[in-house]
């Protein structure tokens, strides 16, 4: 099934905390072998739920090793956050994470949201304006150090002077950017930047943010239609609607969500259920949709994701 152009996508995220990394190693080569069409892990210094002394990987060690151990599937997080790294090292990171990974890196950036990390790490945490100022330059020094061969630039927050990028990423002119987040100004800025935008809602509010993405694609003269839109959203997949709910109400208990309010943003049922639900976002121009998995990671609901889902969005 092709969606705006695009083939429908598949994907898995691995929520890398509360873990070991033999059953992360293990998840995520299960998701390869299943046939998934990306994975992705998160960018976070704790646990962004729950409890914060609780196991939480490094996010671009962890990348390096899903490259290392996975030959097909396109590897990312979803989403880099602007703030946990200067511009330059995170572009240097994703790069040789493209080289490892023979050119399968999903590029992603985010302004970052989760406050207990910056502070429990002393890390600088401005308000939402400058954060999303911030966001916009470190796009424009990533992009210019990939396919540049050196990169002067004096912004309001960074500057890098005649500095290189050695080796470049492998996929030309340069991965695939995702910028993540539903805010009018993470819009504009995707508008000027991105091949990809992760959103996350009901299908009624997603279709609401894509009209706001084209009319920024309209006002800055860039084209709609090179843009990717992605869904991140919780699923809840059994044989029978039964098992469904029940499976559910544990998932959002365990990250404190309120499943009642936010039912609308999920997809709960049988694989005929979700269909019909996918189908809605399908509707509004969804042809990427990447499921949230925290462990202990149920392979069953994979599994029956790929045998009974899957196939009807191929």
């Amino acid at each position: 099934m092709k969606v705006r152009g695009r083939r429908f996508r598949f994907g898995v995220q691995l929520i890398p905390q509360r873990v070991t990394w033999p059953e992360y190693a293990a998840a995520l080569q299960a998701v390869e072998r299943l046939g998934f069409d990306t994975v992705w892990n998160f960018d976070h210094l704790l646990p962004y739920c729950g409890p914060d002394g609780d196991a939480c990987f490094e996010t671009l060690a962890t990348l390096g090793a899903m490259a290392a151990l996975t030959t097909r599937v396109r590897i990312g997080v979803l989403v880099n956050g602007a703030l946990y790294r200067d511009p330059a090292t995170l572009a240097k990171s994703a790069a040789m994470v493209d080289q490892i990974s023979a050119g399968r890196l999903e590029f992603s950036l985010g302004a970052a949201y989760a406050r207990r990390e910056f502070k429990a790490y002393g890390l600088h945490f401005p308000p939402l304006s400058e954060r999303l100022e911030r966001l916009d330059e470190v796009l424009h020094i990533v992009k210019s150090l990939w396919t540049q061969s050196r990169t002067t630039f004096e912004g309001r927050h960074y500057r890098i002077e005649n500095a290189p990028c050695e080796p470049k990423p492998l996929q030309l002119p340069h991965p695939p950017i995702m910028v993540g987040g539903v805010g009018d100004v993470t819009l504009r800025i995707a508008a000027k930047h991105a091949t990809s935008v992760n959103l996350y809602g009901s299908p009624e509010r997603i279709a609401e943010r894509v009209a706001v993405l084209e009319s920024f694609c309209r006002e800055l003269g860039t084209d709609f239609d090179n843009i990717e839109v992605s869904l991140h959203g919780e699923l809840a997949l059994a044989s029978t609607r039964a098992d469904a709910e029940a499976m559910a109400a544990r998932a959002a208990s365990a990250q404190g969500l309120d499943l009642k309010s936010q039912r609308e943003s999920w997809v709960i049922g049988t694989p005929d259920d979700a269909a019909d639900q996918v189908r809605r976002y399908i509707d509004v121009g969804v042809s990427h949709w990447i499921v949230h998995l925290n462990a202990p990671f149920d392979l069953t609901m994979l599994e029956l994701l790929r045998d009974a889902l899957v196939p009807a969005f191929r």
